[in-house]
C-alpha cells in the first residue's frame, strides 16, 4: 500500500490528535469512501479513536513515519513511497542547491578537490563541509562560470571558494545562510554599481571588494558609458552607501559618485 504526501500526512494528522473532525476535503473523502473511515456530519468528517489507531497502523503498515518529520520530501524518497506521486509535495530540485568553483588554490570537499572549471551544483550541507580559507561571493552565473578570465586579480596564495549569489533558480537565502554558518573571510565580486557594492556592504565578514585596476575600471566604465546603471540605482542605495565608514566600501562609491557610470560585472571579466 502506498499514499501520496497529502494522504500520508493526513494520516500522521489523524493518528495523532486521535478522535475528531476534519473538513469535506478529496483526502477526507478518499479514506471514508475506500476506507470506512469516519463518517459524514454536513460539511464534515467525524473520525473516532478507532479510525485514528486505524491510520497509525495504515502508516506501519505502509512503512511510513507516523509522525511529520518536519521537512519537505525530496522527489526521490517521496517516490520511494509512491512512485506515481514523486512531484507532489515535493522539494524543489535546486530548493537548497548552491552553485561553487574553486577560484584560486585547493578548495576540498571530504578530501576531493572542488573543480576550478565550469562549476558545481551541491547542497547547502555538502558547501558547509568544504575547506577553503575564503568564500567569494560572485553576482553574475556567467562570471562565475568563467571567472579564470579575470586575470587581474590577486589571491593572495589562499584557497579561494567563488559561490554564485543566487537568482531564479539558485535561491539567495542558501547562500546567506552558508555565509552565516561559516567563519571564513569573505570577498565581493559585484558589478560596479549602487547596487552590486549595496550588496556586497550586506556581506557578513566582508574583508575585500574585488575590482579591476582602478585606472583600468575608469577607462572601461567611460567607454560603455553605462549610465543608467547609476542612474537608476543610486536614489535606492545612496543613504546606505554614504553612511558606510569601511575604506573598502567609501573608496568604490567615491569614484562611482565621480563618473556617475556603472560597469556590469560581465565588462570587468577580461580586463
Amino acid at each position: 500500500m502506498s499514499f501520496s504526501s497529502r494522504e500520508v500526512a493526513f494520516l500522521q494528522d489523524l493518528a495523532a490528535k486521535g478522535s475528531g473532525y476534519k473538513g469535506v476535503s478529496l483526502v477526507s473523502q478518499h479514506f471514508h469512501h475506500h476506507f470506512g473511515m469516519g463518517q459524514r456530519v454536513g460539511s464534515q468528517f467525524e473520525f473516532s479513536q478507532v479510525d485514528a489507531d486505524r491510520a497509525l497502523q495504515m502508516l506501519v503498515n505502509a512503512g511510513v513515519a507516523t509522525e511529520p518529520t518536519g521537512r519537505t520530501l525530496r522527489r526521490a524518497e517521496a517516490g520511494l513511497n509512491n512512485p506515481s506521486q514523486e512531484k507532489a509535495g515535493t522539494l524543489a530540485p535546486h530548493h537548497d542547491s548552491i552553485a561553487v568553483k574553486a577560484a584560486h588554490g585547493l578548495c576540498e570537499y571530504k578530501e576531493h578537490p572542488v573543480p576550478n572549471v565550469g562549476y558545481q551544483v551541491l547542497t547547502l550541507e555538502q558547501a558547509r563541509e568544504i575547506r577553503a580559507d575564503v568564500l567569494l561571493v560572485v553576482e553574475n552565473l556567467e562570471s562565475l562560470r568563467f571567472l579564470e578570465r579575470n586575470q587581474w586579480v590577486d589571491y593572495q596564495a589562499l584557497a579561494v571558494l567563488a559561490i554564485f549569489r543566487g537568482d531564479g533558480v539558485f535561491r539567495a537565502d542558501v547562500v546567506t545562510s552558508l555565509l552565516r554558518t561559516s567563519s571564513a573571510p569573505v570577498w565581493a565580486y559585484f558589478d560596479f554599481d549602487p547596487a552590486g557594492l549595496g550588496m556586497a556592504a550586506k556581506l557578513p565578514r566582508l574583508q575585500r571588494i574585488l575590482f579591476p585596476p582602478e585606472d583600468r575600471l575608469v577607462s572601461a566604465a567611460r567607454k560603455a558609458k553605462q549610465v543608467h546603471l547609476y542612474a537608476d540605482q543610486v536614489a535606492q542605495w545612496e543613504k546606505s552607501l554614504t553612511s558606510e565608514d569601511r575604506l573598502i566600501i567609501q573608496r568604490p562609491w567615491s569614484l562611482l559618485q565621480k563618473l556617475k557610470v556603472g560597469l556590469a560585472q560581465e565588462l570587468m571579466d577580461s580586463l
